[in-house]
């Protein structure tokens, strides 16, 4: 393709040449002609191997289409048996450009995924679309003893804006051991602001979900754990999910950790589903941060709930600055006949704000609902 460029770019400077014979002598052109063709030529066979370069790289990649196409596209797919452009998820994610400005939906067919993955936040627009949450799954086994913290337990990580994941699953296999410590272990994490989850899962047990700063819609997602398996300071809609409760000595649903009356965060459960059993029951809540913020409507408990509903992280101060609230609740787990007095049956111009996108701005950049 180089040498073909290169000769008509040659025959069109040829005649460009030819034409300023008519004011010049033979031999001054004659010169000046065999110098810039030498140098013309130097420039196409650069422009060649540049283009043979991309090509080898497109080859060496790892993938089975063209790469130009791939992108244009906006898809890659992962396949462990090498059938698509990728074998693992991470490839898949550092091929995505920096700061992004077009969507790029990743693939990933079906099958168990054993690795962990990031995505920072020069990763922009990007879909993690699984072939169904139950033969598509990410997992690690990593707990705060292995790594230190538990932020850095996650199996997989989001710090992109605009991110999206449907029909995954996520899972920390990191067991719970009774009574043991440092034993958190992340599922997934999102700081990234606009994220969204449809048909997804979280499987874990302590601190499955860090649901930690930013905008975020979690829809018909199952997210299961037994201590405090949503937690963070995100600010969250969690519409039409199903929280299952793992047996343990007793733990929380969410530790939402708002940290001043200022702060627009906290979580709002809409229609969801609270299932589980157990030798123990667990809070709907506990207060990790002193003006924690969380609010279940039109959802339904079983009675796995503890009757008292909230827990104040044994600082009573906290009990005048959260906001705990059930609106239209049922099943035998809603009783708020023994609930705490701190925590509220939210009126209807109380329980407004939390029942729809809006309470995450979702008009802006909720693209289904």
């Amino acid at each position: 393709m180089a040498r073909l460029w290169g000769s008509i770019f040659i025959l069109v400077f040829f005649s460009l040449v030819s034409s300023l014979e008519l004011v010049s002598s033979a031999s001054e052109v004659t010169s000046s002609r065999s110098k810039a063709i030498a140098s013309f030529q130097s420039w196409v066979d650069r422009v060649g191997a540049n283009h043979s370069a991309f090509e080898n790289t497109a080859k060496s990649s790892g993938s089975t289409g063209d790469l130009s196409r791939k992108v244009a596209e906006g898809v890659i797919v992962v396949d462990q048996s090498g059938a698509g452009h990728y074998k693992t998820i991470n490839e898949a994610i550092n091929a995505v450009p920096l700061h992004n400005k077009y969507a790029v939906t990743i693939k990933v067919n079906p099958g168990i995924y054993i690795e962990r993955v990031m995505v920072p936040k020069s990763k922009w627009r990007i879909t993690l679309q699984g072939s169904g949450r139950d033969v598509t799954k990410i997992t690690s086994r990593n707990a705060a003893g292995d790594t230190g913290t538990t932020y850095t337990t996650s199996t997989f990580g989001v710090s992109a804006p605009y991110f999206t994941a449907r029909n995954i699953t996520f899972e920390n296999s990191s067991p719970l051991q009774i009574g043991g410590a440092q034993q958190q272990a992340v599922a997934l994490r999102t700081t990234g602001d606009f994220n969204a989850f449809y048909g997804c899962a979280f499987l874990g047990q302590q601190d499955t979900l860090y649901d930690d700063r930013g905008r975020h819609y979690f829809k018909e997602s199952l997210i299961v754990g037994s201590v405090d398996f949503i937690f963070g300071d995100g600010k969250s809609l969690y519409q039409n999910c199903e929280l299952r409760v793992l047996p343990s000595s007793g733990g929380s649903l969410t530790a939402q950790k708002r940290l001043s009356f200022s702060e627009d965060t906290g979580y709002s459960f809409v229609n969801c589903k609270i299932t589980g059993s157990g030798p123990s029951t667990v809070y709907l809540g506990r207060a990790w941060g002193p003006y924690s913020r969380v609010v279940f409507a039109y959802s339904e408990f079983a009675d796995i709930i503890n009757p008292v509903g909230w827990y104040n992280w044994a600082d009573p101060a906290r009990e005048r600055t959260v906001f705990y609230g059930q609106y239209k609740c049922f099943g035998p787990g809603a009783n708020e006949a023994s609930r705490v007095g701190w925590s509220v049956e939210l009126t209807d111009a109380q329980a407004a704000p939390f029942m729809t996108l809006g309470y995450i701005d979702g008009g802006l950049w909720v693209t289904e609902e």
